[in-house]
């Protein structure tokens, strides 16, 4: 079975594998975008806009013109790009994002390159949970991306408490780093292979999009 993966599909896995099935294997449901998701989605696009063409910070987002003037600072004598999409292919090979061997996906939020270094940052508008998978995915396609990289700082940035979480990789730790990684895609295939898919009762039931199908979200 070809499968493409991301880091919030790895993570749906994970939570649970039965809406995975239902929402990434037989497409029955899709994501039911409540009013924090879209919030989400605002913030996200305005600080895109603002960085990559100068358009000014919506009423909602101007608080954080400070933040888009440090990236501009931080990229000076290097490349900045906002919303930048990262693909992969089964052989690790950097590929477009609707290639039909489109293997591995990400969206880096703010990329910043200076030769041999590079600058990643992920912006959070929901509750500070880190999650270094995250992280190292993005590092890990830095590297495959951009070949003289050999230090990726990836940050996330957590915009409501301004917070941040920053983890440093070395190029030296990749295959440790893909290892990790290929353990929990290969979970996937697993129950592919098995037609395995069972449910995770947790208290996300409620807001899940498959829960009609799902004896255990109607306890």
């Amino acid at each position: 079975m070809k499968l493409a993966h991301s880091f919030s599909a790895l993570k749906m896995y994970e939570n649970c594998p039965k809406r995975y099935m239902h929402q990434r294997i037989n497409k029955e449901v899709q994501d039911e975008g409540g009013e924090a998701s879209m919030y989400g989605e605002r913030v996200h696009e305005s600080l895109e806009l603002r960085l990559r063409d100068k358009t000014p910070l919506t009423d909602e987002t101007k608080m954080y013109e400070g933040l888009c003037v440090s990236m501009e600072k931080a990229a000076i004598g290097g490349e900045l790009l906002a919303e930048q999409k990262m693909t992969l292919d089964e052989n690790l090979t950097p590929t477009d994002w609707f290639a039909s061997d489109a293997w591995l996906r990400s969206i880096l939020d703010v990329l910043i390159v200076h030769e041999d270094r590079a600058y990643v940052l992920d912006w959070k508008t929901g509750k500070r949970r880190p999650d270094f998978t995250q992280m190292e995915m993005f590092a890990l396609q830095v590297f495959k991306h951009y070949p003289k990289v050999n230090t990726v700082k990836s940050s996330l940035i957590w915009l409501k408490t301004k917070a941040m979480d920053t983890e440093v990789y070395k190029r030296e730790q990749s295959n440790e780093m893909w290892t990790r990684l290929m353990t929990r895609i290969n979970r996937i295939y697993e129950s592919a292979e098995h037609d395995n898919w069972p449910p995770k009762p947790s208290g996300l039931c409620p807001w899940c999009p498959a829960k009609h199908m799902c004896d255990y979200a109607k306890l």
